[in-house]
């Protein structure tokens, strides 16, 4: 696949905006936003390569999910590697999706203590789907970081048993315009955000923030920024309640951010 940087940005806050979704999912939709999910991830292609290149699960899937769910405090054998945890929850996602099993009712009851449904789905997610989208972030973080700071710099991916490799595409790159931003100081700002994020809020909130940054910073680096887009995510970011801290930071980015656009 053939992708520049502001590419994968996107990329990244497509997938985390779906994550986010399917993470805090309301029990009665689960089936519903289950199978938008795992139809992201076989549509964008540089995810769905990531998957497949970490081979097939290291069980019978349909054995494994009737075991859990015919014995309530059973629990999924996810796997010893990064790889066989990506394939085998991937693959139990997909096999009841596709055979219509309600994982809130059947096998969600062993990851919660309480006989609330909500409880079980949010036991479920935190304990088995949510590992499947830490490996899928931090796969398209460390292609990010492979790119280095151009923006414009088209790059062909391939990954092979784990190892992702990138070469410099030969394709012609059009020149844009600079938009006059001084990036080096909004660069610091979205850290200091970042920052007191991490520090500061739960983790729901921080995927929350991290996207309402990506989308800040894939923006202003287009010629002609979308003020829309960014106003949106600014409002997002000061929509979050929290300490003094947080929300100095905020201010002081989104003051940047009007002095500019």
């Amino acid at each position: 696949m053939i992708l520049n940087r502001i590419e994968l940005k996107k990329v990244m806050y497509d997938f985390n905006s779906i994550a986010n979704r399917f993470m805090r999912v309301d029990f009665q939709e689960y089936n519903i936003i289950l199978a938008k999910f795992l139809a992201h991830l076989d549509n964008v292609e540089i995810i769905s390569e990531y998957i497949r290149d970490c081979g097939q699960p290291t069980y019978d899937v349909k054995t494994e999910i009737d075991e859990v769910a015919k014995s309530h405090g059973s629990y999924f054998d996810l796997g010893d590697t990064k790889q066989q945890e990506v394939t085998n929850i991937y693959h139990i996602l997909k096999y009841c999706s596709e055979n219509k099993i309600f994982i809130p009712q059947t096998i969600a009851r062993s990851y919660s203590t309480s006989n609330k449904w909500q409880d079980m789905t949010k036991g479920f997610n935190e304990r088995v789907s949510m590992v499947l989208i830490r490996h899928i972030e931090g796969y398209l973080t460390k292609i990010g970081i492979d790119m280095g700071m151009d923006e414009h710099v088209k790059y062909s991916i391939t990954v092979n048993n784990g190892q992702v490799n990138l070469a410099t595409d030969n394709a012609t790159i059009n020149a844009t315009q600079n938009n006059g931003v001084d990036i080096q100081q909004l660069k610091a700002l979205l850290d200091s955000v970042r920052q007191e994020a991490i520090l500061r809020l739960s983790q729901m909130d921080i995927e929350t923030v991290k996207e309402s940054l990506e989308v800040i910073e894939s923006e202003i680096a287009q010629p002609k920024p979308r003020k829309s887009f960014i106003q949106t995510a600014i409002k997002g970011l000061q929509a979050i309640k929290s300490t003094v801290e947080f929300s100095a930071a905020v201010v002081t980015l989104a003051q940047f951010i009007k002095t500019v656009l």
